[in-house]
């Protein structure tokens, strides 16, 4: 159960910068500028990046769904 628990903590905090990133966008006060500036492309972009975080929290669901054991 230890790995859950690291699993999760990671989904928390890659959570919390899907967050932070999706109210910096509706807000900017600056986060996603400092990560990537004036210069962007397809690859690296705020839309880009939020959906990475995404990527990783839906990874990490898989990772757990074929880790844990029910008994």
């Amino acid at each position: 159960m230890a790995g859950y628990k690291i699993i999760s903590a990671i989904q928390t905090v890659v959570g919390l910068f899907l967050a932070i990133g999706y109210l910096d966008m509706a807000v900017d006060f600056g986060m996603l500028t400092a990560f990537f500036g004036t210069s962007t492309s397809a690859w690296w972009s705020p839309i880009a990046f939020i959906a990475y975080l995404v990527a990783v929290i839906c990874i990490l669901q898989l990772v757990k769904v074929f880790t844990v054991k029910t008994e």
